[in-house]
C-alpha cells in the first residue's frame, strides 16, 4: 500500500520534521525525507536596396513591414488602437498559477550585433546616452556606450522612434512610438510616453492613447520653454503641439502625406519646419499657420520631393537644409528662413532606392557649410552639400569579422553635447545595426576611425527564428538586416557578446543537423534557403528545384522550413507549394501543390502561401502545414495524400494567418495550432488528428489576453506542459491550455518578459526563446531533477549526471519540478524550498541536517 502525505503547509518559517510525498519512482524504492532544519515550504503561488555585393544580401524593410502588419491586422485590415497596452493591462491582472517549471532565464545575446535604432538622446546634464530601438525598447549607457541596460520592460515591444528631453526640467523626457515610415504597412505604437524621473520609469500620456497617435514619427521640444512639444504623426497625418508637458495636444497642421520630421529653430523658436513622406512645410508663428514649400514654383522644392528630413543650422539662423528623397538623394538649402530654396547636390544616390525608409541629415553646430547625410551609407560635405565624400562602408560591419565601419541604413545622427569641431568632434549614428560613433567626424574614413557601441551588452537584435544543437553549444538564428547569426558556448567567437555574423541582410528560419553540427541551414527572404558546411562561417544557395524561392508572389517574406526531427537529411519548406528534400537540400521536389490565391488591389496574383510547418517526432510521415489564409492540412503518408483539417467538426478554426503548429512528440494525433492577430481566440488543440477542435486560451482569470501568438511548443518530457511565445512574452500551461500563466519575473533576471517572442525551440531540455528585439534567452523547465551526494561536481540534474547537493537542485528548478534525492545524509542547512513541487527520497532514507 502506498502511503501519501502531501505538503500543503503555509509559507512560514518553522523547524520540524517534514515527511514528503512518497511515490513510485521508475520502479525504485522511495522513502520519506527527514529534514532536520529550518525550512520554508510554500504552496503553489507563483527588396529595398540597390546594394547587392559580396558578403551582403539586400534586405527589404517594406516587405517585412507589410507581412508583420498583415499578421496583426483584424478583419477590417487594421490593428486595434491601444492593443498592446490593453493586453499588458490584462496580463498585469492575471493571478500567478502553474508556470511549467520556468526558472532563471539566461540571456544568450547577441550583445555585439545590434538592431534597428531610430532615436538617440544624450542627456545634457549627465551625458548618459539613451537609445530607442524599434523592437527592443529604451536602453541607457552611463559610460559612453561601453555597457548598456534596458530601462523599461513593457516598451520593449513598442517601436521607439524619437526621444527628447525638456531643456529646462531635464528630469522630464519623452518617447514617441509607432514606426510610421512604411505608410500603412508599419506597426502602430501606443502614443507618447513620458518620464518624470530622468528616464528611470515611463508612463503613457493618456491624451495620446488615441488613433491620431498610433504612429508618432518624431518629437521636438521648444529650446527654452518647459513642456512645449511638437509631434509629427503618420496615419493620422499632421503636426501636433502641447503646451503642458503632453497632457493635452492640439493638431496644428494637417499634412498631405505622412509627417516624418519636425524641428524647432534653436535661436528663433517661432520658426518650426516639418518634413513629410511627400511634402514639407514651414511656420513662423510657433505652428499656428504653415506654408507649403514644395510647390514646384521657381526657388521652391519640387511638388513631389519624397520623404524630407529637415534641419535648421545652429550657427547660421537663416539657413535650413533638407535631405530629399529625389533621384535617390538630393540636398536642398534655404538661406532666408525658407522663403527660397536651391538644390545643392544630386547624383550621389546616397539614399539608394529606400529614402522613404532611411534618410537623415546632420549639420555641424559650429559651421553651417559642414554636414553629414545618411541613407544606405554615410556621406560628408564641407562645402554646404555641393560635393559629398563617402565615409562608411556597410560591407565592413562584421561580415565575418570585427566591425570596422558603420552598419547600413541610417536613421539618426547626433553630436556630443560638448561637441567642438577642433577638440571634440564626436558624433553618434543610429542605424539598422544599432549605434556606432566616431571621435573625429571630419577625418573618419570608410574603413577606419569607427567605434561600434554594440560591443557586448546592447541586446536589441530582432530575430525571426532559430535552432540549436541538443546541448545548446551551437545556436543559429536569422535576424532583421543582420542575416544568419551564430552563437558558440566556447572557442573563437563565443559567448553572449561575441556572436558571429557571416554577412548582413535579412535572415529568417534556421535548422541544425544534429548529427553533424557543421551543417547548418538558414534563409534569406522569400524562401531563399542557404546551407553551411563549415559550421556557419559561410553559406551558399541550396535552392535547386525550389522554384518558389525568391518569388514574392509564391512565398512569404519570411517563409517557414523545418528539419525532420528523426532524419537530418530531410527538410520540408513552404511557399505556394510544400517542398521536400531528402538529400540535405541538394535538390527539392514538390510535396504538395498550391492551394490557389487571390488578386490584389493592384491587379497582381498572389498565391496563398505556407506560414507554418511541423513534422511528427514519432512518425515522420505525418506532417502538418498552415497557411496565411487560415487553411491547415496534414499528410499521414509522407505527402502522398493531403487532407484539409481546419474546417472540420462543429467548431472550425479561424480564417486567420497560421503562425505555428506543434505536434505532440509522443502522439501525432494531438496538435496545437496558433494564429495571428490581436484576438482572444488564437490557440487551438485537437486530440483526434483534426476531426474536432477546442479553443485552449483558458478561462478567466487564467485566460490569455487578446494578443498575437507567434510560437507554440510541447514540453518534450511532459506534454501536459505547453509554452507559447507572444507579442508580450511567454505564457505556460501545465494542463494543455485550460489555465495559463505569464512566465514570472525574477530579481535581476527578467527574461523575455513583455517582448515579442518570434520562436520557441528546444535544445535538449533547455527552452530557447528567439525574440524580435531582445536577442535570445534560454531556461531549463525541468520536470524532474536528481541529486546524489556521491556524484562528481558539475552535474546537470539528470538521472545519468545528477547534482551532488540539494541546494544546486533547488536553484535549478522552477515551480512544478520534482526533486529526487538518492539516500544518504546531506549537510545543507538551512535549506529554503520556496517553490511548488515534491522532494522525494530514492533507494532509502534521506536526512538533511
Amino acid at each position: 500500500m502506498k502511503k501519501q502525505i502531501i505538503l500543503l503547509i503555509p509559507a512560514i518559517l518553522f523547524s520540524v520534521m517534514i515527511i514528503a510525498q512518497i511515490r513510485e519512482c521508475d520502479n525504485r524504492q522511495t522513502t520519506p525525507v527527514l529534514v532536520k532544519s529550518s525550512t520554508v515550504i510554500r504552496e503553489k503561488t507563483e527588396s529595398k536596396k540597390n546594394k547587392i555585393q559580396k558578403g551582403k544580401n539586400p534586405d527589404n524593410p517594406d516587405g517585412i513591414m507589410r507581412e508583420r502588419y498583415m499578421q496583426r491586422a483584424g478583419e477590417d485590415g487594421k490593428i486595434p488602437v491601444n492593443a498592446l497596452v490593453d493586453a499588458k493591462n490584462h496580463i498585469d491582472n492575471m493571478p500567478p498559477t502553474d508556470d511549467g517549471g520556468i526558472w532563471n532565464w539566461t540571456w544568450l545575446g547577441p550583445g555585439n550585433i545590434g538592431g534597428r535604432i531610430r532615436a538617440i538622446l544624450i542627456h545634457p546634464v549627465t551625458n548618459h546616452i539613451w537609445i530607442g530601438s524599434v523592437a527592443g525598447g529604451i536602453w541607457k549607457s552611463a559610460n559612453n556606450g561601453n555597457t548598456w541596460s534596458p530601462v523599461n520592460d513593457f516598451m520593449a515591444n513598442l517601436a521607439i522612434t524619437s526621444l527628447v528631453v525638456d531643456p529646462i526640467d531635464t528630469d522630464n523626457m519623452y518617447a514617441a512610438t509607432g514606426e510610421g515610415f512604411g505608410n500603412t504597412d508599419a506597426l502602430p505604437g501606443a502614443g507618447i510616453f513620458k518620464s518624470s524621473d530622468g528616464g528611470d520609469s515611463w508612463e503613457q500620456l493618456p491624451a495620446t492613447a488615441i488613433p491620431g497617435f498610433q504612429y508618432v514619427t518624431r518629437l521636438a521640444h521648444h529650446p527654452d520653454s518647459s513642456g512645449v512639444l511638437y509631434a509629427a504623426t503618420a496615419g493620422t497625418r499632421g503636426i501636433w503641439k502641447s503646451n503642458d508637458g503632453g497632457n493635452t495636444w492640439t493638431r496644428m497642421l494637417i499634412t498631405t502625406t505622412n509627417a516624418t520630421d519636425v524641428k524647432v529653430h534653436a535661436g528663433n523658436p517661432a520658426y518650426v519646419i516639418a518634413g513629410c513622406s511627400g511634402d514639407a512645410y514651414i511656420s513662423d508663428d510657433y505652428g499656428s499657420s504653415w506654408t507649403k514649400i514644395n510647390t514646384g514654383n521657381a526657388n521652391q522644392l519640387p511638388t513631389n520631393p519624397g520623404r524630407c528630413e529637415v534641419t535648421f543650422c545652429p550657427s547660421n539662423f537663416q539657413r535650413i537644409y533638407i535631405s530629399a528623397n529625389i533621384n535617390r538623394g538630393e540636398i536642398w538649402r534655404s538661406d532666408d528662413l525658407g522663403q527660397t530654396w536651391s538644390r545643392r547636390s544630386t547624383g550621389y544616390q546616397y539614399l539608394g532606392k529606400q529614402g522613404w525608409y532611411d534618410n537623415t541629415i546632420w549639420i555641424d553646430p559650429s559651421n553651417s557649410n559642414r554636414l553629414v547625410v545618411g541613407g544606405i551609407d554615410l556621406w560628408r560635405s564641407t562645402d554646404g552639400g555641393q560635393t559629398l565624400t563617402k565615409i562608411s562602408k556597410w560591407q565592413n560591419y562584421h561580415n565575418g569579422g570585427d566591425a570596422n565601419s558603420a552598419h547600413a541604413d541610417h536613421h539618426i545622427i547626433v553630436h556630443h553635447p560638448d561637441y567642438d569641431a577642433a577638440n571634440n568632434p564626436v558624433v553618434y549614428f543610429g542605424n539598422d545595426g544599432g549605434i556606432q560613433m566616431t571621435e573625429d567626424v571630419w577625418n573618419v574614413e570608410q574603413e577606419s576611425g569607427w567605434v561600434n557601441l554594440c560591443n557586448s551588452t546592447l541586446g536589441i537584435t530582432q530575430f525571426f527564428g532559430g535552432s540549436a544543437t541538443s546541448d545548446a553549444s551551437i545556436i543559429v538564428g536569422g535576424a532583421q538586416d543582420n542575416d544568419k547569426l551564430r552563437y558558440r558556448q566556447a572557442g573563437a567567437w563565443s559567448g553572449s557578446g561575441q556572436w558571429y555574423q557571416a554577412q548582413t541582410g535579412d535572415g529568417g528560419y534556421a535548422a541544425v543537423n544534429q548529427g553533424n553540427p557543421n551543417i547548418l541551414y538558414g534563409e534569406y527572404t522569400n524562401l531563399s534557403i542557404k546551407k553551411s558546411i563549415n559550421g556557419g562561417d559561410s553559406y551558399s544557395n541550396a535552392t535547386t528545384g525550389l522554384t518558389d524561392a525568391s518569388v514574392d508572389s509564391a512565398s512569404l517574406f519570411i517563409s517557414p522550413f523545418v528539419m525532420d526531427p528523426t532524419d537530418n537529411s530531410r527538410l520540408v519548406a513552404g511557399g505556394a507549394r510544400i517542398w521536400l528534400t531528402t538529400d540535405n537540400a541538394g535538390t527539392w521536389n514538390v510535396m504538395r501543390s498550391n492551394i490557389g490565391g487571390r488578386i490584389t488591389a493592384s491587379g497582381r496574383f498572389f498565391y496563398w502561401c505556407c506560414s507554418a510547418i511541423d513534422i511528427s517526432a514519432s512518425d515522420n510521415t505525418n506532417t502538418w502545414v498552415g497557411y496565411e489564409n487560415g487553411n491547415v492540412a496534414k499528410t499521414e503518408n509522407g505527402g502522398g495524400n493531403w487532407s484539409r483539417v481546419d474546417n472540420q467538426g462543429p467548431t472550425p478554426l479561424p480564417n486567420r494567418y497560421v503562425t505555428d503548429i506543434a505536434i505532440n512528440p509522443n502522439n501525432p494525433g494531438e496538435v496545437i495550432v496558433t494564429f495571428a492577430g490581436y484576438n482572444a481566440a488564437n490557440v487551438w488543440r485537437t486530440d483526434d488528428g483534426g476531426d474536432t477542435w477546442d479553443q485552449i486560451t483558458g478561462n478567466a482569470p487564467y485566460n490569455l489576453p487578446a494578443l498575437q501568438v507567434n510560437s507554440v511548443r510541447f514540453h518534450p518530457a511532459n506534454t501536459n506542459w505547453v509554452y507559447i511565445g507572444t507579442d508580450l512574452g511567454i505564457f505556460a500551461s501545465e494542463d494543455k491550455g485550460q489555465t495559463w500563466s505569464t512566465t514570472p519575473r525574477y530579481e535581476n533576471n527578467e527574461g523575455p518578459v513583455n517582448v515579442e517572442v518570434a520562436e520557441l525551440f528546444w535544445a535538449g531540455d533547455e527552452l530557447i526563446a528567439a525574440t524580435h528585439g531582445r536577442g535570445m534567452y534560454k531556461c531549463r523547465p525541468l520536470t524532474n531533477v536528481y541529486v546524489d551526494k556521491n556524484a562528481p561536481a558539475g552535474g546537470n540534474g539528470t538521472w545519468a549526471n545528477p547534482y551532488n547537493n540539494i541546494t544546486a537542485a533547488v536553484n535549478a528548478t522552477g515551480n512544478g519540478t520534482d526533486i529526487y534525492v538518492i539516500q544518504g545524509t546531506y549537510g545543507e542547512t538551512p535549506l529554503l524550498f520556496l517553490k511548488r513541487g515534491f522532494i522525494e527520497a530514492v533507494n532509502g532514507s534521506v536526512i538533511i541536517e
